[in-house]
């Protein structure tokens, strides 16, 4: 695997040998050119993706503030956000990051999502703060990503961005090979859907691409952007064999077995409409967990097939990366279909 624009550069500043005034030079998703001073002691996420990357890489002990995927609000924090992170309630922030609570902060560093604060980028780059823009949609782009960010904290996170990149590798090779010795092997029709019932992910997104490593067909995958609305008429060519609900939103699988517009399509006839599950981060959207729910995936697509023990994998991850002890309950929702 290849990461461009990662080769780094130590800088001395002003003497001989190395100060306390080093600096690290890297190129990040949007191909700027940033220059972080080291040691990194206290940073921001405002990326929700990349404040996850923290945990995984073992320098959550220097997050100051950051926004998180799928908790806008304390109310929306689960017991298992509050067990990773009892700082919670001083750390998380939504909406737009304001630059007066930032600099407020102290953080040397911040994350931040390339598609969405540009803005916010240049400016705090004009007061200067080191920014990383992040633009991950792909598994290249998520490994790539992970390196990005371990390089700005030095020895220790890179070694876990190494570590992480080799279990995606082996994943992806496990699934890969359980399919191909099970030759001929029907991909079945799978549908990924929105928190509507009538909005669904498109070939542009990361959903769409942990189905197909999944050993799935993706029915919407020649829609593009992000999440599509579309009518129960196009849900009904594509006839989907399976559906699966994102870890968020209302929709629900009884809801959709039990409504009679829906009873045509194959997925409900055999009872083949599962919600993925959910500990800390959605495994369905580009963070470190999605390693897990690719895991996941194949095993509701192909469990003749794909032999992982999920219930190792899934424990060897969250102790690993995250420093945390699934419970009972837990660890039987996780392996709930």
């Amino acid at each position: 695997m290849k990461f461009a624009g990662l080769a780094m550069v130590l800088l001395i500043a002003g003497g001989f040998g190395v100060t306390a005034e080093s600096v690290i030079q890297l190129t990040d998703q949007m191909g700027n050119v940033v220059e972080i001073p080291q040691p990194v002691e206290r940073f921001a996420s405002v990326y929700g993706i990349g404040t996850y990357f923290a945990y995984a890489l073992g320098v959550d002990d220097r997050l100051v503030k950051g926004w998180y995927i799928g908790v806008k609000s304390l109310g929306q924090a689960s017991e298992a956000m509050y067990r990773l992170e009892p700082r919670l309630p001083d750390l998380l922030s939504s909406g737009d990051p304001n630059i007066e609570e930032m600099v407020a902060t102290g953080a040397t560093l911040i994350f931040v999502d390339g598609a969405r604060h540009a803005g916010f980028a240049e400016q705090m780059s004009d007061l200067g703060v080191a920014v990383i823009q992040f633009m991950v949609e792909s598994p290249d782009a998520l490994l790539e990503a992970m390196q990005l960010a371990a390089t700005a904290f030095g020895e220790g996170a890179i070694e876990r961005a190494h570590v992480f990149a080799a279990d995606f590798h082996r994943v992806l090779a496990r699934i890969s090979a359980d399919i191909q010795e099970a030759s001929p092997l029907e991909a079945p029709r799978v549908l990924f859907l929105g928190t509507d019932p009538l909005t669904v992910s498109s070939g542009d997104m990361y959903q769409s691409w942990m189905i197909e490593a999944a050993g799935g067909i993706h029915v919407s995958s020649e829609l593009t952007g992000y999440w599509n609305e579309v009518n129960l008429e196009q849900i009904l060519l594509w006839d989907p064999e399976i559906i699966v609900i994102p870890p968020y939103g209302p929709v629900q699988p009884a809801s959709l077995l039990g409504n009679p517009d829906w009873q045509a399509i194959s997925a409900i006839r055999n009872g083949r409409v599962h919600r993925m599950p959910r500990v800390i981060a959605p495994m369905d959207t580009p963070v470190p967990e999605s390693l897990l729910g690719i895991v996941w995936l194949a095993e509701l697509l192909h469990p003749e097939v794909v032999g992982f023990n999920l219930e190792e994998e899934m424990e060897r991850f969250y102790a690993y990366y995250y420093s945390y002890e699934l419970s009972a309950t837990e660890m039987e929702t996780l392996l709930s279909q």
